[in-house]
């Protein structure tokens, strides 16, 4: 990967220690972003670095990061670089988890640039399978998942609820399929991350969710592995700051997708979309568009006594509109993520439609089997024109 540049590395207080030069090519360049570490450090990086020279089957660099450390932290990860092969030092003046990650895995060379926590929360085992599809070229990034199926976890209930409902809360919010966005066990194919780099702002613990929210924003393909991970009870997350962050930094890149903003150019690392894969979206598409359909029908007939047609209708239509249109975005979209203001579109046009099929029934004197079947037509009209607008697919509807 290209250097930073010199102003960049600078303004950073960038300092690199190693004990030789890049001779050999890196598949797997391992960052361990640390603060005030002393007393762990040299323990975790000795036992990773035994591991990976017994084990792993691709040549690796150790990349130490000291960002800001006011005890003896930078000295131990000198020794280290200065100690061990494959082990590098560098040193920030400034504080911040994703600002050790940019600096580390902008200035590697590495095919595939990924990180840990220094406490080794994460058990090794899981860190060939997270990089191996990156490797072969199957993902473009990887993560490690406390909340996949098959993984082990200890923690305290505190830390295990907030987790959760933050998840649940990218589930909701972004559509994401990402189940575990937290978890200090990732790594990026670095042309990809060449990519990505750019386009992030937070330097911050909310660096993790913003990288994964671009990447499935972008339509990239995130291979996630179950983990087996110990809470260290002596981490220096602060839980509730760092919640308070996220929260904010969730809503920013709300904000910003809901603005039509990060769409990142991935020419030359662009991932094949089949032509063919319109007919199993559809599909997808019309299963969501019956459930709501269904739903919304139900309303209606049971409101309709009481509110009388058009009200029935309203409320029929905006019970399922933010539900269609989150499903749509997660399982039916390229790229999931809810095109809130389009979908907004779609909403009142529906609504439009429906309640002058229902004006037009009220006027003919209709019965009841005629203005429900005035109604269902307007709804599909309407489901076809979200399918054009909102997935964009209109061009290919048909074929």
């Amino acid at each position: 990967m290209d250097p930073m540049a010199s102003s960049e590395r600078e303004l950073c207080g960038i300092r690199h220690e190693s004990q030789s030069s890049r001779a050999v090519s890196t598949v797997v360049d391992i960052a361990i972003p640390v603060f005030n570490e002393e007393v762990g450090l040299a323990r975790s990086v000795e036992l990773l670095h035994a591991y990976l020279a017994d084990t792993f089957p691709f040549t690796w660099r150790i990349t130490i990061v000291d960002n800001a450390s006011t005890d003896g932290t930078w000295d131990t990860a000198r020794r280290l670089a200065h100690e061990f092969e494959h082990v590098e030092a560098i040193h920030l003046d400034q504080k911040g988890r994703g600002l050790a990650l940019r600096a580390a895995w902008t200035a590697s060379d590495a095919e595939v640039v990924a990180y840990m926590d220094v406490d080794l929360s994460t058990g090794l085992d899981a860190l060939l399978p997270l990089v191996a599809p990156l490797v072969s070229g199957h993902s473009d990034v990887s993560i490690g998942s406390r909340l996949a199926p098959g993984a082990h976890v200890a923690r305290g209930p505190k830390r295990e609820f907030i987790s959760r409902c933050y998840n649940v809360i990218l589930h909701t919010v972004f559509a994401t399929k990402v189940r575990d966005a937290q978890c200090g066990f990732k790594a990026v194919r670095s042309d990809i991350a060449r990519k990505l780099l750019p386009e992030i702002e937070d330097n911050g613990w909310f660096f993790d969710t913003e990288l994964l929210l671009l990447a499935d924003h972008n339509g990239l393909r995130v291979h996630e592995v179950p983990v087996d991970w110990v809470d260290d009870p002596d981490s220096r997350v602060k839980v509730i700051g760092t919640a308070t962050d996220d929260l904010l930094g969730s809503s920013r890149m709300a904000w910003k997708f809901l603005r039509g903003g990060g769409d990142i150019n991935l020419a030359g690392a662009e991932r094949y979309e089949p032509d063919d894969d319109f007919g199993r979206r559809l599909v997808t598409f019309g299963i969501i568009g019956t459930i709501s359909t269904a739903i919304s029908l139900v309303l209606f007939l049971l409101l309709r006594p009481t509110l009388g047609v058009f009200a029935s209708n309203l409320v029929a239509l905006s019970a399922t509109f933010a539900a269609n249109s989150w499903a749509n975005a997660r399982l039916t979209a390229r790229r999931r993520h809810v095109q809130w203001v389009r979908a907004f579109f779609v909403y009142i046009a529906a609504l439009v439609l429906s309640t002058a099929s229902l004006v037009a029934t009220s006027i003919l004197d209709a019965s009841q089997f005629f203005t429900v079947i005035a109604l269902l037509t307007s709804w599909m009209v309407a489901s076809i024109f979200r399918l054009a607008v909102v997935d964009g697919d209109y061009r290919k509807f048909g074929r």
